[in-house]
């Protein structure tokens, strides 16, 4: 989370600190909200933007990412802003080939299958010279918001980051990446220390270009644990009951969650009860309201409207009572 003195100057005065409160633990006049792919294909004006190049093309193109962050919030009273990239670009920048395949998703033509493929990686400590183009897209990004509401940046934990690399792709189960586990221990501890020392100074790099707060995806599965490790925030996804959620961390963290994204799919006055019942089971302070997971392509975007507005509504009632 940013810190006084920290990062570049100049930046324009944060007007909506709501979610930055809300993190800190601090009181606030109602539950900041923000989703997670908020900015994604589920937006007609995404989809146009995106038409004129390749997926990782469009990573690498400060003013495609800054403009493609900034189309939601002129939909939506989001409050907070996540800068668009992709937690594939640090496999990437160690020197691996990704491309996205339209209906399939990421692909690594050439993925980790035996310990020596671990000597092709580059040296962890060029990544984040080798990911500027993400830190000019931040820099941009907080300058267009002009103090609208705080910027997220974000990486893949080590762990995603290792299953990809060694899956291929995405996988519901993750077996070969398990398998290394199981089979190369010493490869896979020195794979994730790989990982992890390129994702340092790569989120380091991020606050310094101008991210207020910043995500590590994939990284829910431990509650007690990450409660424990220093983090202002907790994301949950929806099979985690807030109550229970609540119990395992304490009230030193604040929690970020978790409706099914799926809700979204019923009516809008359906949304409004359920996200009543969401707030009421986290309720008022040291939350974060979200999805327990990304929005979908085939999402109406009115519905992600009646989201957002359901949490404003129902929180300033909560705040009330």
């Amino acid at each position: 989370v940013e810190m006084n003195g920290f990062g570049p100057k100049g930046f324009p005065e944060l007007k909506n600190d709501t979610f930055l409160r809300a993190a800190w633990g601090k009181e606030t006049d109602y539950i900041p909200v923000w989703c997670m792919r908020q900015a994604g294909r589920y937006l007609p004006e995404f989809r146009e933007t995106r038409a004129a190049q390749d997926f990782f093309s469009t990573c690498r193109s400060p003013e495609a990412c800054c403009e493609l962050t900034l189309q939601p919030l002129r939909r939506f009273p989001l409050d907070a802003a996540i800068i668009f990239s992709d937690i594939l670009v640090v496999p990437q920048a160690l020197g691996m080939e990704v491309t996205m395949v339209p209906g399939k998703g990421p692909s690594f033509p050439e993925p980790l299958r035996e310990e020596r493929d671990l000597e092709h990686l580059r040296d962890p400590a060029v990544v984040a010279s080798e990911l500027d183009y993400v830190f000019q897209a931040i820099t941009l990004t907080r300058q267009r918001l002009a103090g609208r509401v705080p910027l997220i940046g974000f990486a893949g934990a080590p762990w995603t980051l290792m299953t990809y690399m060694v899956e291929g792709g995405g996988s519901s189960t993750m077996a070969q990446a398990k398998r290394w586990l199981y089979q190369r221990p010493q490869a896979s501890h020195q794979l994730l220390r790989i990982l992890t020392d390129a994702l340092v100074p790569y989120l380091v790099g991020q606050v310094a270009a101008g991210a207020q707060i910043i995500f590590a995806k994939d990284g829910h599965f431990a509650l007690e644990e990450l409660a424990q490790a220093g983090y202002e925030v907790v994301g949950l996804d929806w099979t985690v009951a807030p109550k229970k959620a609540r119990e395992r961390v304490g009230k030193m963290v604040t929690l970020q969650g978790n409706l099914d994204p799926c809700a979204l799919y019923a009516s809008k006055e359906e949304i409004g009860r359920l996200v009543q019942q969401m707030l009421n089971d986290f309720g008022p302070q040291r939350y974060i309201a979200n999805l327990g997971h990304g929005l979908y392509p085939d999402m109406d975007p009115e519905h992600v409207g009646a989201f957002v507005d359901a949490v404003h509504k129902h929180s300033r009632l909560l705040h009330q009572n």
